[in-house]
């Protein structure tokens, strides 16, 4: 099964900018290739809403934290 890692689409560990549009981005990519892991890497993400999609896995690695905003 093929990863996709949000670093590489452009995520950044940190408080304090949101990391949605490069995590839906990666989540999209794998979607359109037919399936497949978003891996969401050690770390601290900020986002907003996000849609998950038909046979895609979001993974949380060891140390990973996704943190929701209010902030779309």
């Amino acid at each position: 099964m093929k990863k996709y890692f949000i670093t590489d689409f452009g995520a950044v560990s940190g408080e304090n900018n949101l990391q949605t549009d490069y995590i839906q981005a990666a989540i999209d990519e794998c979607f359109k290739n037919g399936g497949g892991i978003v891996e969401i890497p050690s770390g601290l993400f900020l986002t907003g809403g996000i849609r998950l999609r038909s046979n895609v896995t979001l993974h949380l690695a060891s140390g990973a934290i996704l943190k929701g905003s209010r902030n779309p």
